[in-house]
């Protein structure tokens, strides 16, 4: 059985550990002349919703989206001197959604996601991203765990 793999979604949140998981995005994108999606998803906690009398200014999201862009930009500068087709997305929303989005209207082959690796407590009142990309992907996904 030969497995295509086209197209790889590579979710950032822009951590340490971005780049161990473009390394792993870009030799397999060289393995199988794939294109790699870059996307950041970005979004308000809820926490910071509730608060009463929170403040952001009018252009809050604007900067968010940009600064967002800009560093994707960098992080597709370094794929493309490697050689691969890059394309960036960066998307309003909850990640694990947003990600899960992303990967069906692509249509992704394969996500490529880090893992910050949290247990115990700290997993349990937060949660994790990419273990809900997991268990909700249309596609494979390759988890990268770098050491803390």
């Amino acid at each position: 059985m030969a497995i295509e793999i086209r197209c790889i979604l590579v979710p950032l949140d822009f951590s340490d550990q971005a780049p161990v998981v473009l390394d792993w995005a870009a030799h397999l994108a060289r393995e199988h002349g794939s294109r790699v999606v870059l996307m950041h998803a970005y979004h308000l906690p809820v926490e910071f919703q509730q608060l009463e009398g929170a403040y952001l200014p009018p252009d809050f999201w604007t900067n968010v989206k940009v600064e967002a862009e800009q560093s994707l930009s960098r992080f597709a500068e370094d794929l493309e001197r490697r050689g691969v087709e890059v394309e960036k997305v960066v998307r309003e929303g909850y990640p694990a959604t947003v990600i899960v989005e992303e990967a069906a209207s692509q249509p992704a082959d394969l996500i490529v996601i880090g893992t910050h690796g949290l247990s115990g407590l700290k997993h349990l009142l937060l949660g994790s991203v990419a273990e809900r990309v997991v268990q909700k992907a249309p596609c494979p996904v390759l988890t990268v765990k770098t050491a803390d």
